[in-house]
């Protein structure tokens, strides 16, 4: 009985804290990458989304935020990306799939947020 009580009063603060870490643990990610504006992507799968702004505002956004690379990438790993993204949002994926017209839209907006993020890094850097 003496084992049972020891063990319990050892296990419970570790248990406890275990589930202390896992509920707070969203509030800290968030907190700790604030911060964070160049290292790749910021999301938890590893996605390197972001949703678009919404529409109307005047919002300038840094296209190498938009494709989820850094300006320090090499040319190849920017490409890449680029093909990737556009894989994954170009528009035509979407219209035989019978999804609605706004899911449609999104994927343009987003489509088209992708190709003059791309030309303008391309202007800058000078590459094909």
């Amino acid at each position: 009985m003496l084992i049972i009580i020891r063990l319990f009063r050892f296990l419970l603060p570790l248990v406890l804290g275990f589930f202390l870490i896992r509920a707070f643990s969203g509030l800290f990610y968030g907190w700790l990458n604030q911060g964070r504006r160049y290292g790749g992507s910021s999301s938890r799968n590893g996605s390197g989304y972001a949703p678009p702004p919404p529409p109307g505002r005047n919002s300038f956004r840094d296209p190498y935020d938009v494709l989820g690379c850094s300006p320090r990438d090499s040319d190849d790993k920017i490409r890449k990306t680029y093909h990737k993204l556009v894989a994954r949002y170009h528009p035509d994926k979407f219209i035989g799939l019978e999804l609605d017209k706004e899911f449609i839209d999104l994927a343009s907006r987003r489509f088209q947020e992708i190709q003059e993020a791309y030309e303008e890094i391309r202007r800058s850097r000078g590459f094909v």
